[in-house]
């Protein structure tokens, strides 16, 4: 085997740094046997070796059968949404609520793209999530929303006391929950979904806009079916402009704030947080909920003017609590981009990283050039550019959050397989990129 350069590799043991000021050679367990020259052989082993791993066995039937069984219930769940949303409607109406349900959804999906491209998720993942928003969360709403709103209504109420605790009890809880459900789902089946703030925000997002999505689809083919009956469109367009202009991100805010803990407690690994911050959040959020629902039972409501009452209260309260969590997410998207570059830098002062690669990898625009250029190279090192630099970023961010608790023999495997992916798209990118004959 021989190294980019050209030169034969060094046999598999500890790297040796070769000039003035070159570290010692490390003991035979102290390096992870690379043929690169590092400054610092012993880093970054100072996490410590951790505790030994149990053996388990793979189950990769087990994982089969649970993927499989996932897309039955897809299935299953689009056939029933199908027949209780969407035939109801008929296929005319549907196709217009549709197309108006798209307007919202994509200024959501525009948002979680530019928010998750820094630290992207598995595009797996972040479907799934959309998925359980748009299909499971709205089905199980409507399942439990029956009868929780059967046990909290009064057994003599008027048509307004019904509309009312509907819209301020009975939505925030169960559509809350329901939709806070998909996130607890991603923390039981591993943290490298939710391991930080802007990754709960992020598949939060997801699925309070698969949410909205399906639930525009049926106010819009409702009001729809309202115009058409009173012979104009007026019904129709202030629902759109209601639901759809002003209020695209107002079900993402309300489970952002669960999101949120759930990511802050998963990047703290405490136990303790997860139901503190995860409950706590869930409880804003209904709490938010269930303002937006009830404004429209204690606003004037001028004849003449039947939405200035409303845009009143929404610009003096809606707006800045929609701009108070904006500026949370954009501190969030700093504050990632901050952490990368302290921990890369850590790796970089150990000799994994040099200066120039630690400003590519924390730089969106310098990741691009990268990529571009390995691209000149082939499809091959553009992608083994790409691995690089996503394994570069994983590995930045999965050494934070360690540094929050007790290091195990799994984080140092995990650590250990990084660096090991990362070596190996160097030498990649080095046999594809270099000359064949130099000058």
């Amino acid at each position: 085997m021989t190294s980019s350069s050209g030169a034969p590799a060094r046999q598999p043991g500890p790297p040796r740094a070769v000039g003035p000021g070159a570290a010692a050679p490390a003991g035979p367990d102290t390096g992870y046997g690379y043929d690169i020259a590092r400054t610092d052989p012993r880093a970054p082993g100072r996490l410590g070796p951790g505790a030994p791993a149990a053996a388990r066995p793979r189950r990769r039937w087990l994982r089969w059968v649970l993927l499989i069984a996932s897309l039955l219930g897809i299935l299953a769940s689009l056939v029933v949404l199908y027949l209780v949303v969407i035939r109801p409607l008929g296929i005319g109406t549907a196709l217009v609520a549709l197309t108006a349900a798209l307007v919202p959804v994509a200024l959501v999906l525009g948002a979680v793209w530019w928010l998750d491209r820094y630290t992207p998720q598995p595009r797996l993942s972040l479907v799934s999530a959309f998925a359980w928003g748009a299909i499971g969360s709205v089905l199980l709403s409507l399942f439990f929303g029956t009868f929780f709103d059967a046990w909290i209504s009064p057994q003599e109420e008027t048509e307004l006391i019904d509309s009312f605790l509907g819209a301020t009890v009975q939505a925030p809880v169960i559509e809350e929950t329901m939709k806070s459900a998909g996130l607890f789902a991603l923390l039981f089946w591993g943290r490298r979904y939710i391991s930080g703030p802007l990754d709960g925000v992020v598949y939060a997002a997801l699925i309070a806009g698969g949410f909205a999505f399906t639930e525009n689809i049926l106010y819009f083919g409702n009001s729809f079916h309202q115009a058409q009956a009173a012979g104009t469109v007026d019904v129709f367009w202030q629902t759109f402009f209601l639901r759809g202009v002003l209020s695209p991100f107002a079900h993402v805010s309300f489970t952002a704030l669960c999101g949120l803990g759930l990511g802050i407690a998963a990047e703290r690994r405490s136990l303790m947080l997860y139901f503190g911050l995860g409950l706590g959040g869930l409880s804003l959020g209904m709490a938010l909920h269930a303002l937006w629902n009830g404004s429209s039972f204690f606003l004037p409501v001028d004849p003449e003017a039947p939405l200035a009452g409303f845009l009143r209260y929404y610009v003096t309260v809606q707006v800045p609590i929609f701009l108070l969590l904006v500026g949370i997410v954009l501190f969030l998207r700093l504050r990632e981009k901050r952490i990368l570059r302290r921990q890369l830098s850590e790796y970089g002062r150990a000799g994994w990283f040099s200066p120039d690669e630690v400003e590519m990898l924390v730089s969106m625009r310098r990741r691009r050039r990268a990529e571009t250029w390995a691209g000149r190279h082939g499809a091959v090192a553009r992608m083994g550019m790409h691995d690089l630099i996503r394994a570069a970023i994983s590995l930045g961010m999965e050494r934070h959050s360690v540094l929050f608790g007790r290091p195990t023999a799994r984080t140092r495997a995990r650590e250990r397989e990084l660096l090991e992916q990362i070596t190996a798209d160097r030498r990649l990118i080095g046999a594809l990129t270099a000359p064949v004959v130099r000058g």
